[in-house]
């Protein structure tokens, strides 16, 4: 890898944002070694993360080129990280005291003590002795006291799983949840062949085609995929995100408070929501509620949260259905409550709202 490496803070990052996401976001800028979202926000409540370019000749360039750009509705705020342990030597001697432990997150194309942010910590996401709600874990993320590495493994450099697939697979982020839960009709509809349809956790699926030609024409008719994808690539033993859908049950929410919004802000702690419940009112079971969110966290959710109101403050509980979520294109989905009822009434609520 190129050794001059030009790192670049960038906040007001879209909800939900990955690495993967912000990379494609940049690209066309210059190569990028890598890309990192931070679980926290920063002094200014706004998502943040970096982005590492290769072999910039004009820093100043860059930047310029990349004022006004947008990541969904976002116009994203870009500086260069000036204490970054890449950009030493480029603005000075890093100081002592700015050498703080690495944000937490999740990174794209680097290992994740590659993206200190050697600013003070306080300075990016305020001064707070909120230690995170996120449990650390996921692709690139680092690991600190509370999750201990108790075994480890190391894996032959030859190890290439599904390598027989490159050029006849696909892999795919879908837009939302609402296409994941439906995508074998939308194929059957479109009149589109595959091989296999296999579900890679979060919102991604591994699509096999019977040859290259196939994967190929499909890949290039944007026309009929680009609703149902934020992104499609083929495969080719790339390294993907980690992602996985969370259905959480909220407990204790009082009843004046039992609202999608209320449920909405409490789901948000924890990734990007999916799901929240409709027509509250003729519901039997006010005591407990189900969110989904996209989550990049390995370990289980199982936090309290104060809910704040007025001058009132009400202790509930969040905690991760067990439950191992499929969706039922697959055919053998399994939801919160049984049956694929929560994924048949994600599918209805769509069909109602279009």
């Amino acid at each position: 890898m190129a050794g001059n490496i030009t790192k670049l803070f960038i906040s007001n990052l879209p909800e939900g944002s990955t690495p993967w996401e912000l990379r494609k976001c940049l690209e066309r800028f210059g190569e990028i070694s890598g890309t990192f979202v931070a679980k926290k926000r920063d002094k200014f409540g706004n998502r943040f993360g970096f982005a590492s370019f290769i072999d910039v000749v004009n820093r100043q360039e860059l930047l310029d080129s990349l004022k006004g750009v947008k990541m969904g509705e976002c116009r994203l705020k870009i500086n260069i990280a000036r204490f970054a342990a890449e950009n030493s030597g480029k603005f000075g001697p890093i100081p002592e005291k700015a050498r703080v432990p690495g944000v937490q997150g999740q990174s794209f194309g680097m290992a994740t003590n590659n993206f200190r942010d050697y600013r003070s910590y306080s300075n990016v996401v305020g001064s707070s002795n909120d230690q995170g709600i996120h449990a650390k874990g996921g692709l690139g993320a680092k690991l600190g006291d509370e999750q201990k590495v108790e075994q480890s493994v190391i894996i032959p450099d030859r190890t290439s799983a599904f390598q027989e697939l490159a050029g006849l697979a696909l892999v795919g982020r879908t837009a939302n949840l609402e296409t994941l839960v439906d995508f074998d009709r939308l194929l059957s509809i479109a009149k589109v062949v595959v091989a296999n349809v296999q579900y890679l956790g979060g919102l991604s699926l591994l699509i096999s085609f019977h040859d290259k030609d196939s994967a190929t024409r499909f890949l290039e008719s944007k026309s009929v995929w680009g609703p149902w994808f934020s992104r499609l690539e083929g495969w080719n033993g790339q390294s993907l995100p980690f992602e996985r859908v969370s259905w959480l049950k909220l407990c204790g929410i009082p009843l004046h408070l039992f609202s999608s919004e209320v449920m909405s802000q409490v789901g948000e702690l924890f990734g990007k929501i999916l799901h929240v419940p409709k027509g509250l009112e003729e519901d039997q079971d006010l005591s407990v509620c189900r969110v989904g969110v996209l989550v990049g966290e390995v370990e289980r959710i199982n936090k309290g949260v104060s809910v704040r109101w007025k001058n009132r403050t009400y202790k509930i509980r969040v905690e991760e259905d067990l439950n191992d979520w499929i969706p039922d294109s697959l055919g053998s989905g399994v939801s919160p409550g049984g049956g694929g009822r929560v994924a048949a009434d994600i599918v209805a609520d769509a069909v109602a709202g279009g």
